[in-house]
């Protein structure tokens, strides 16, 4: 398997990528083994991630599952961020290769800190 046309898509048409002024929630993960690196952007909005933004620096497939991510991430209960896990980012993704598998645990975990950031902010309990 190499890359599907999903993954294709949000490489060559990354989704809300960019900086964030004042974010709510800022959270972010790498890959020590390649230094893929993903940071995600909150703003939450009556507990929900109203807008989301990514930064990403590594390989298409890192870029392209913080892209997904994104997406997936927008009108989420903060809560449930929390518990966002990196099969539900390689599914999104209509899969990667094994050697490139960590793009969505790096994806997914840069998530999950920056609701878990979002969280401690404004105080509320996980």
């Amino acid at each position: 398997m190499r890359y599907s046309a999903t993954l294709l898509d949000h490489f060559l048409h990354p989704r809300h990528a960019g900086l964030m002024r004042e974010p709510d929630g800022v959270g972010s993960e790498e890959f020590e083994g390649c230094g893929d690196l993903a940071r995600i952007f909150l703003r939450v909005r009556d507990g929900r991630a109203d807008e989301v933004r990514f930064q990403a620096y590594g390989c298409g497939p890192t870029i392209a599952a913080a892209s997904v991510t994104s997406e997936r991430a927008t009108g989420r209960r903060v809560e449930d961020l929390v518990n966002v896990k990196a099969e539900e980012i390689e599914a999104a993704l209509d899969g990667l290769p094994e050697d490139r598998r960590h793009a969505a645990t790096v994806a997914a975990g840069a998530l999950r800190a920056a609701a878990l950031d979002a969280l401690d902010r404004r105080g509320g309990a996980r």
